[in-house]
């Protein structure tokens, strides 16, 4: 069997080039760790969503869905906080030396049972906000899914 050769000089190079790229992808993740108001639990989820939906409503029924979301946000918000601290225990425990697999299975579990939380109220806002949104609002919602566009 004959195997490829790299010359020394080449395996040299391609380690180098291995090891830069690692470096530009560790300082990535490090400023993305970093950055103020970064939550491993991405916190603001429930907000980025209601923007997205918010930006695809006419100007009337996106003033309907942010009234509703900032009535549910004192609701919200703990749940965030909650969700956040689960996670955080979560990554804590896979971060040390002996991993202790039943632990870390309650802590995801938990940390999954706060999330549907936060998925349950956010549902409550968007059933909440259809009952009220116009005709034509919800038809833009959901239009492209029914004409069967990517």
């Amino acid at each position: 069997m004959k195997f490829w050769r790299f010359p020394e000089r080449g395996v040299r190079w391609l380690l180098l080039a291995s090891l830069c790229v690692n470096v530009v992808l560790a300082t990535y993740v490090a400023v993305q760790w970093f950055q103020p108001g970064w939550s491993p639990a991405g916190a603001a989820m429930p907000l980025r969503m209601i923007e997205r939906v918010a930006a695809r409503l006419p100007a009337d029924d996106a003033d309907i869905l942010w009234r509703i979301y900032r009535g549910k946000e004192p609701e919200i918000l703990p749940l965030q906080i909650e969700y956040t601290r689960a996670l955080l225990k979560t990554m804590r425990l896979t971060g040390k030396a002996e991993l202790d697999k039943d632990a870390l299975r309650a802590a995801v579990k938990e940390a999954r049972d706060k999330r549907i939380k936060i998925g349950d109220a956010v549902i409550e806002t968007f059933v909440e906000m259809l009952e009220q949104i116009s005709p034509k609002g919800r038809r833009q919602l959901v239009g492209r899914f029914l004409r069967g566009d990517p």
